[in-house]
């Protein structure tokens, strides 16, 4: 067919996804001379040696042809030239800018010039490509460039499975939920996870790593580490547990009443880590789920946001406290973009609210004219038809949120006991999983009386029957380990 084999590859994308890994499998499947570079050992402060290092090393491949050269991030290297004639005075030109852009001059030449060698495939990596010069990415140059990007669930959970393989890993952890539940985590990170997880068995003593220390990590990798500078009282602690459990709660209910399409609870914990009081984990849906959010599953993640200070009214009465006011703000800012972005609401919006991103810088100082100021923060041409925008917008957010707010304090107050049996056991244990919180809902149904709970000798236990059938070897593992500790 006559076709000419690609001059070079630009191998691109985010840091820690593998460019560096691919070059390696590269050079071990080629099965040619692979010469292997950093971008960073051509800049020098001696004039014309960075240069003269691009002339060897590709005098070398030409001779040992077919080859490949691969240079690691060479945006070090390769930046765009700025030039001496500038309009503007530029202090930072000086003799060390120079001589790298006469370094990316003979690299030009090299890879694409009058005397360009044949039988040489040049690689290059880096995760800044707006930065590189347009001459470099050039097709004759760059023919090829290969955006390598975080992996999806199926190849985190097999990045995963490369890296438990190196440690002593339980048969009862599910590193599928792991690779479900962490989206965008990269091969580097989901490296150091099973490394955090290793050091945490340690630490506890497992004779190998279990569940318990796989979610220890992620709490760690995500939040940070266990604050122990802070005690929270008894009051603090069941203010925390409410919030948490309410939102919990109001996703799982809606799952089984109304089949909503939510995330379902994991796990929940009052013991303050990094910068939170507590933490609240979802298993996520899957990828597409996020995709074409409908307006029923966005009414639904509404209800659940609102279901920490519903939770609150429901155990406090009026005496709610600011401990929801994080998932509050979630709530109205979700209820006002349902609202005008995305016009889910019925009848619809004329004019929404245009996404942040598409306002363009203005001039900052007085206005010159008085109508701009009435609409030119919608970014519209010309004048709304709807001079009242801003507070039919408020007004319909209200009405949306109260709507929703109504809804999750009836359905958290017909399972009250549940609730409250929920808090207790959060506040006893520190921890709670999403199968205790079924476990409860299932041994509370709804219009239960608040004496049941409190006639119980102990509210804040759960017997120990609720384990599932994995979480019974896990938990013999962890015996059998504490008894050879003592």
């Amino acid at each position: 067919m006559g076709i000419k084999p690609p001059h070079g590859v630009l191998l691109e994308g985010p840091p820690g996804c593998g460019k560096t890994l691919v070059a390696k499998a590269i050079a071990g499947e080629a099965g040619v001379p692979f010469y292997q570079m950093a971008g960073s050992e051509f800049v020098e402060v001696l004039v014309g040696v960075g240069s003269a290092r691009i002339r060897d090393l590709f005098k070398r491949a030409k001779v040992n042809k077919p080859s490949v050269i691969f240079i690691d991030e060479i945006d070090a290297l390769a930046t765009r030239r700025q030039g001496i004639f500038k309009e503007s005075t530029d202090h930072l030109y000086n003799a060390a800018t120079q001589e790298r852009e006469t370094t990316l001059n003979q690299l030009l030449i090299e890879l694409d010039g009058f005397d360009t060698g044949k039988g040489v495939i040049f690689l290059a990596a880096t995760n800044r490509k707006d930065l590189l010069d347009p001459a470099l990415l050039r097709p004759g140059r760059f023919d090829r460039k290969i955006r390598i990007r975080p992996p999806n669930a199926k190849g985190r959970l097999e990045i995963l499975k490369i890296h438990a393989g190196k440690v002593k890993m339980s048969e009862t952890v599910d590193l599928s939920s792991y690779a479900k539940n962490l989206p965008g985590w990269t091969g580097a990170k989901l490296s150091q996870l099973v490394q955090e997880a290793a050091l945490v068995a340690v630490r506890q003593g497992h004779a190998s790593i279990l569940q318990s220390d796989m979610d220890d990590a992620v709490d760690r990798l995500t939040v940070g580490p266990k604050r122990v500078g802070i005690e929270l009282g008894h009051q603090g602690q069941c203010r925390r547990a409410t919030t948490e459990v309410g939102v919990a709660m109001t996703s799982h209910l809606l799952r089984l009443y109304e089949n909503a399409e939510v995330e379902c609870c994991d796990r929940i914990s009052i013991v303050p880590r990094g910068q939170t009081l507590s933490q609240l984990v979802f298993h996520r849906l899957d990828d597409e789920s996020y995709m074409f959010e409908r307006r029923p599953q966005l009414l639904h993640r509404l209800q659940v946001l609102l279901g920490g200070r519903a939770a609150e009214e429901v155990i406090y009465g009026r005496d709610t406290s600011r401990a929801s006011v994080a998932y509050l703000a979630d709530a109205s800012w979700l209820a006002r973009k349902i609202t005008t972005i995305w016009n889910l609401e019925n009848p619809m919006v004329i004019h929404g609210e245009p996404p942040p991103w598409r306002k363009k810088i203005k001039f900052v100082g007085p206005r010159l004219d008085f109508e701009g100021s009435l609409y030119d923060d919608y970014d519209l041409i010309e004048p709304p038809v709807n001079f009242n925008l801003d507070d039919q917008v408020a007004q319909r957010t209200e009405d949306l949120l109260c709507d929703m707010y109504g809804r999750t304090v009836s359905l958290l107050r017909q399972h009250h006991a549940a609730l409250l049996k929920a808090v207790k056991v959060l506040v006893n244990q520190k921890e709670i999983s999403g199968e205790e919180i079924d476990y409860i809902l299932s041994n509370y149904p709804p219009q239960t009386h608040l004496s049941v709970l409190l006639e119980e000798e102990n509210p804040g236990s759960l017997p120990f029957d609720k384990n599932v059938q994995g979480h019974e070897l896990d938990y013999a593992l962890l015996t059998s380990s504490e008894g050879a500790v003592l």
